[in-house]
């Protein structure tokens, strides 16, 4: 079975990567980085319900 691989992008420069899960200690290729977020669908939103 494959590791599992996730996509991230980078905050500073905006480079997408892919990481295997779990791993750590990874920076950005381009810009040497450390901080990853997970990319979302362009033009969306997270909304929640106001209860």
């Amino acid at each position: 079975m494959d590791p599992l691989e996730i996509r991230y992008k980078c905050l500073r420069c905006g480079q997408l990567t892919w990481t295997e899960a779990g791993s750590t200690g990874k920076s950005c290729r381009s810009c040497g980085y450390r901080i990853f977020v997970k990319p979302r669908k362009g033009g969306r939103h997270k909304i929640l319900k106001a209860e």
